[in-house]
């Protein structure tokens, strides 16, 4: 299922092929699951590989992950924007030029 992060926290789990913007983004209500203190940022919404194919072929509105359940926890819709710069799943790069993360500080989450 997807999961929402901002890009100080991208996923810990390199599984997720691509990010994408949320509807409306960045005046969103989704913000950033990891679980800090205080932190209310925005997110976007990392999709797995098979939940990718489903966004290529026009699906826009998909399951979150919910830590204690075995169903989605909230549904999202999406945006026809994907997060530019994040290819770190889908080509090797040892560092981002688009003001992202550099590739190493990914790979510690």
């Amino acid at each position: 299922m997807a999961i929402v992060r901002c890009q100080d926290h991208p996923p810990r789990n390199t599984n997720y092929a691509i990010a994408v913007k949320p509807v409306g983004y960045p005046d969103t209500a989704l913000m950033c699951g990891r679980q800090v203190d205080e932190h209310k940022e925005i997110g976007w919404v990392y999709l797995l590989p098979e939940e990718h194919d489903e966004y290529q072929a026009g699906k826009r509105v998909f399951g979150l992950w919910g830590p204690d359940s075995s169903s989605s926890a909230a549904k999202v819709r999406v945006s026809d924007e994907v997060v530019e710069g994040l290819n770190k799943w889908n080509q090797e790069e040892a560092e981002s030029t688009s003001g992202l993360q550099s590739q190493s500080s990914i790979d510690r989450y």
